[in-house]
């Protein structure tokens, strides 16, 4: 029975990882930068969650590099602009963070779900052993 609520418990971390990724991106999405610049000039570089499972089969989130991880916009009058007038913004997507949020709340509701289950499951259980 431990091994499913640390399931849940991985499941739950999981999701965790998901929101805190989205919401760095939807946190620096208007954040610009000097095109090219490695210094406090440069642009935020957007993020992806990548979900897989280890060993074990739990699943584990690396987040990586969005590709690509900016785009270029043209706005001369801003004072990062370089010669050509562009500068540097996060690749970020409003609509798609909004989805992966509201697909990290069901995965997390689903495993909060597990703890209740396995809750029930001990309860019946020493209801049969009295």
């Amino acid at each position: 029975m431990t091994s499913i609520l640390g399931s849940a418990i991985s499941g739950m971390a999981a999701a965790t990882k998901r929101v805190e990724v989205s919401a760095q991106n939807l946190a620096n999405a208007n954040s610009v930068g000097t095109p090219g610049a490695k210094d406090d000039t440069a642009s935020y570089k957007a993020v992806d969650p990548v979900q897989t499972t280890d060993e074990t089969g739990a699943p584990t989130v690396k987040v990586r590099e969005k590709d690509p991880a900016t785009v270029h916009v043209y706005a001369p009058q801003h004072p990062l602009a370089n010669e050509e007038g562009l500068v540097e913004s996060p690749n970020v997507d409003i609509a798609e963070e909004i989805v992966n949020q509201n697909v990290a709340l069901h995965s997390y509701r689903a495993n909060v779900k597990l703890f209740e289950v396995w809750s029930e499951l001990q309860k019946v259980t020493l209801d049969i052993k009295s």
